[in-house]
């Protein structure tokens, strides 16, 4: 370790500093992923009580939700928010306009009153469970699922982790700034002390002087009485070694009359020995010393204009082979739908049409109470029959008996799905392929 006492206080204020920004970021992350979810849950329970104003009764008194609704994100696809609602054990389910194309919502029937709210991996999910009495005064349970995309959550969320490590690194750069520089301000008298001390040391000084802070009073004191001690007892010595060097002034100088040379080679050796031995000894201290450390809003479209334009561009592609395409269904024909969905459902159907006719295609609708229903003939050499009931189920494709025929039928088939109808392939009257579209009005 250090033995810089300004460096072990950078290094220790900056473990602390480290570990408490640390702390203060986890606990304010999850302060705000806490408030984040209690919006999320009393977002999600005013659609639970909207829902419930929304809520109508059936003919028998029970609860019967209407297809659109006076929030616009339920009546959007996909817009993030969305509800299913299920109850008469197992005999109502309504699902808002906003789940067209996606799967249902988790499911859990609840008991009337309780509630339960939780993240999922993409949705924020509020179940609640309610009675609701019917004509006769029964009450009839139902579940109510409200989820809201995750997404948002968690962008909050990333978007406030980046904004408080981008705020809490600039803090604690500032702290640290700060903290170097207190140290400094707080360390001066201990540089003022150590420059006292090496001017002693040099011998420019023989005591320490100037002001001392009272902490290093007694330290400055207890030095300067040693510095006295010192040159009190320096001064001994050297008036009692001066007595001594007078005393034997006389006898040394006889002595060097007898035999100056040999006395004064042993003089000389013992004197060159502790003086050697006293700047090792003072070397070897200062180096001690210097060593420190769907959608019920989408507006009815009308099919015959769509399918004019996909059978003139067709017919177009396939010129030198004289195809006629028959639009079999009157002008009113309309089906509430997205219309860029309509132009990829056709397209795919009309294009597989053209591709596998002989010379002609026909396009017929129908309409009933609550369905109608569009096919599409032509009179080619149609479909496997083993192939046909193939493509039937979700995720088989023809392509590795036919190739080009696989992926339009399977975007055909999610289309119809995600509208809730239904596909169906067979013979076609022509002699070719038939496919039929059954869409719920």
């Amino acid at each position: 370790m250090s033995r810089s006492i300004a460096r072990r206080l950078l290094l220790s204020n900056l473990v602390i500093l480290s570990a408490f920004l640390g702390l203060a970021a986890v606990a304010l992350d999850r302060a705000f992923r806490s408030s984040l979810e209690t919006a999320a849950q009393q977002a999600l329970q005013a659609h639970l009580y909207a829902l419930l104003a929304a809520a109508e009764d059936s003919d028998s008194g029970r609860m019967r939700l209407p297809a659109l609704l006076s929030t616009p994100d339920f009546n959007r696809p996909d817009s993030g928010l969305y509800a299913v609602v299920t109850g008469e054990r197992g005999g109502y389910h309504w699902r808002s306009a906003s789940l067209l194309g996606r799967a249902d919502l988790p499911q859990r029937t609840m008991t009337p009153g309780a509630s339960r709210f939780r993240f999922t991996e993409q949705l924020a999910l509020f179940q609640h469970g309610i009675a609701w009495e019917d004509n006769a005064g029964d009450p009839v349970d139902y579940s109510f699922s409200i989820a809201l995309a995750r997404a948002p959550f968690d962008s909050r969320q990333a978007a406030f982790r980046a904004t408080l490590w981008r705020w809490l690194g600039g803090v604690a750069a500032l702290l640290l700034i700060a903290q170097m520089l207190l140290a400094r301000w707080g360390l001066r008298p201990l540089h003022r002390m150590s420059t006292a001390l090496r001017r002693l040391e040099q011998g420019e000084s023989t005591r320490i002087e100037g002001p001392v802070p009272s902490e290093l009073r007694p330290l400055a004191d207890n030095l300067n009485s040693l510095i006295e001690i010192n040159r009190q007892r320096q001064e001994r010595v050297r008036n009692s070694l001066a007595d001594l060097a007078h005393s034997l002034k006389t006898p040394l100088a006889v002595l060097r009359g007898a035999g100056a040379e040999s006395a004064d080679r042993e003089l000389d050796r013992l004197i060159d020995e502790q003086t050697q031995r006293i700047d090792e000894i003072v070397n070897y201290q200062r180096q001690r010393a210097a060593v420190a450390g769907r959608s019920g809003i989408l507006r009815p479209i009308a099919l015959r204009p769509i399918l004019e334009r996909l059978c003139s561009s067709l017919e177009k592609v396939h010129l030198d082979r004289g195809i006629v395409c028959r639009l079999q269904l009157p002008a009113a024909a309309r089906v509430r739908a997205d219309e860029g969905d309509l132009f990829e459902l056709f397209g795919n159907l009309l294009e597989n049409a053209f591709r596998h006719c002989r010379a002609a295609v026909e396009v017929s609708f129908e309409q009933a109470a609550d369905t109608l229903t569009i096919t599409v003939d032509d009179d080619g050499g149609g479909f496997v029959e083993a192939d046909a009931a193939r493509l039937l189920q979700r995720g088989e494709r023809a392509d590795q008996h036919h190739p080009g025929e696989g992926i339009g039928l399977a975007v055909v088939s999610e289309i119809v799905r995600q509208y809730r109808g239904q596909l169906s392939i067979g013979r076609s009257p022509l002699g070719g392929a038939r496919v039929s579209l059954q869409l719920p009005l």
